[in-house]
């Protein structure tokens, strides 16, 4: 049966009151259970054995939080003036911070808007403990998303990133942006991407990225059954410095199988009608 990101009243209000700051990740998450250690983490053998080399293929899942990222650094006056303009989710469902008067969010992942990149990793793969599969086809690898059932090309051919895009005779830019992809060493894949549709958020609140951000990623397999990720922003037009985002250990999931767990426009509109604008949380573009 399929699973929907809006699936009951009870679980999406079990995970608003955990995941008030983004809505995004109102999905069924993997907790504890048989075969886990802890939430979101499966039993291996211990101790594992070594890396494959150059070989992320099969399916991770990520954890219940990620490891501690750099603060945000400051902003440029156009990264403040955009980040003034919209209103997170988990600020509008909290009468403390609207004083007790109607929160307001236009977070576009409440209507299933496309996360976009890199919001989609944090979300799906870390904050909802999401599975992460890697594949490959002629030239490039492929990473696929269980939430949404996206999926990237991360180029390997030694192509060049865009220079610019949404210009005369450059490419449109995408919610998910353009990745090249090369392997640092034998454990190691760097990603770099840009490009990007500058309508997404970065997070669940509000940072900005522009078009042409530079998002690096660095995928390091430890050893048979771990993968640390390391996720850095490079994005001049909005803040006064580079940072590194996200940091994650993902687990090599023992069932290697996917759900279908997808947010359903239809379903969203209803959680807006039942649920946000009575409890006082009103959704507007």
């Amino acid at each position: 049966m399929r699973n929907s990101i809006l699936a009951s009243t009870a679980a999406v209000l079990a995970v608003l009151v955990a995941y008030g700051a983004d809505p995004a990740a109102r999905g069924r998450q993997r907790v504890s259970g048989e075969g886990f250690v802890s939430e979101g983490i499966p039993k291996m053998p211990n101790p594992p054995g070594p890396a494959p080399k150059r070989d992320l293929s099969g399916a991770w899942v990520g954890p219940g939080t990620s490891n501690k990222p750099d603060p945000v650094p400051p902003m440029t006056p156009a990264g403040e003036a955009i980040l003034k303009q919209r209103k997170a989710y988990g600020p509008a469902t909290n009468p403390a911070s609207t004083g007790g008067a109607p929160g307001v969010s236009n977070d576009p992942a409440i209507t299933c808007d496309p996360l976009g990149f890199p919001r989609n990793v944090l979300t799906y793969a870390i904050t909802n403990r999401g599975g992460v599969l890697f594949g490959s086809a002629p030239g490039r690898i492929l990473i696929a998303y269980e939430q949404q059932r996206l999926w990237r090309e991360i180029w390997m051919d030694g192509r060049a990133l865009p220079k610019a895009v949404d210009v005369k005779g450059a490419p449109e830019s995408r919610y998910y942006g353009y990745s090249v992809g090369r392997w640092e060493n034998d454990t190691t894949l760097v990603i770099d991407t840009t490009g990007l549709d500058d309508r997404p958020w970065l997070d669940g609140l509000g940072h900005p990225r522009s078009s042409m951000a530079h998002i690096r990623e660095r995928y390091t397999r430890l050893d048979q059954y771990n993968l640390q990720l390391t996720a850095t922003v490079d994005d001049p037009k909005f803040y006064t410095k580079p940072w590194t985002f996200m940091r994650a250990n993902l687990y090599w999931m023992k069932a290697q199988e996917f759900p279908e767990t997808l947010c359903v426009p239809s379903e969203a509109i209803e959680y807006i009608d039942t649920l946000a604008k009575p409890s006082g949380v009103n959704i507007v573009p």
